[in-house]
């Protein structure tokens, strides 16, 4: 669950809207919701449940997107907070969602872990830095496309590989 915490008033409130922040949020809280702040953190939460109300979901069963006034410092709207959280998790648990985002983050880190053994691979074995080296001199100066440099260390990444087992 991503909770984008947001402070009363400033006179931006909807800033995080065009930078697509509240876009990948699924629950909203308006925090300092206490004392002379209160009425410039409702009307933040106003202003935000304008803006959401036009945004998707980022899940099917996630209808809505809350959006909720909260104090840290008297603790008012804590535990509203604390609930909407939880009410989440059990959503996404039971429709196998979680399962489902759990997957396809083994399989994002998997191929990243992947790319990151390979560029280190290429940075410290001297035969592929050098091709590497190459490769970006061929780019700086046009004479190959970013395609075709890729097919080639590739090919000598492989080739280094087999020549080592």
């Amino acid at each position: 669950m991503m909770v984008l915490l947001v402070p009363p008033g400033g006179g931006d409130e909807l800033q995080g809207v065009k930078k697509g922040i509240v876009e990948i949020a699924d629950m909203l809280v308006v925090n300092k919701a206490d004392g002379n702040l209160l009425q410039a953190a409702r009307s933040t939460a106003s202003d935000y449940r304008g803006a959401v109300h036009f945004l998707r979901p980022r899940t099917d069963e996630w209808s809505h997107i809350p959006v909720l006034l909260a104090s840290a410092h008297t603790g008012e709207g804590v535990d509203h907070v604390w609930d909407e959280i939880c009410r989440y998790r059990d959503m996404i648990v039971a429709s196998g969602a979680l399962d489902q985002r759990r997957a396809q983050q083994r399989r994002y880190w998997m191929w990243k872990v992947l790319r990151d053994l390979i560029l280190a691979r290429t940075n410290e074995d001297p035969i592929l830095k050098t091709t590497a080296d190459a490769m970006e001199d061929a780019l700086n100066s046009g004479s190959i496309t970013p395609r075709v440099a890729a097919k080639q260390l590739l090919d000598t990444i492989i080739e280094t590989a087999s020549r080592k087992s």
